[in-house]
């Protein structure tokens, strides 16, 4: 299984407890309060759905946007 934008949006918006409407992909997930504690939970989890994602390179992202591109480039 592969993430999709959508499910990628819908984890972040779950771990901040908010609509998934709200979170912008162009917007710095910190500055939404995603802290580091909850990124390390999304990166696990989304490492387990698609194992091919570039860890180090997850760990630079800030925006939703930086995220998608990383994991449709690893699919």
């Amino acid at each position: 299984m592969t993430l999709s934008l959508d499910r990628m949006r819908a984890d972040i918006a779950a771990a901040l407890d908010i609509a998934p409407d709200e979170v912008a992909t162009d917007e710095h997930l910190g500055d939404l309060g995603l802290d580091s504690i909850a990124l390390m939970r999304l990166l696990m989890g989304w490492e387990e759905l698609q194992p091919t994602l570039p860890s180090e390179k997850l760990y630079e992202c800030e925006t939703l946007d930086e995220f998608w591109a990383i994991a449709r480039a690893a699919q």
